[in-house]
């Protein structure tokens, strides 16, 4: 699976819902969890400007030490956010990933 960088240069997003735990198994609520031992969440956003009047929200996943605490309607930054492509089961479809989720107004360090 090879994940294509995506530019966020022209992008704001906001966020269209809660997040929520990637999971693995609904039977035991395990969460999916990344190389290195930090769970997985998801969370929908809203890019601006978004001409795509089908599908206007894209899902990201990304990793959080704790459950994340984002508000819907947040402005945030996806940062590192990726796309894939995926295939399993005779479906497939686009993903998105990101490094973490954080606010708009946050200076990069």
């Amino acid at each position: 699976m090879r994940n294509i960088p995506v530019d966020l240069s022209a992008l704001a997003f906001i966020v269209a819902g809660e997040p929520e735990p990637k999971i693995v198994d609904r039977a035991t609520g395990e969460v999916k969890k990344d190389a290195e031992g930090r769970e997985l969440y998801t969370i929908p956003l809203l890019p601006k400007p978004n001409d795509d009047r089908r599908n206007p929200v894209i899902v990201v996943t990304f990793p959080s030490e704790t459950f994340p605490q984002i508000p819907e309607g947040t402005s945030v930054v996806p940062v590192g956010l990726a796309a894939f492509f995926w295939s399993m089961n005779g479906r497939s479809g686009l993903g998105f990933r990101a490094e973490t989720i954080r606010p708009a107004n946050l200076r990069a360090a």
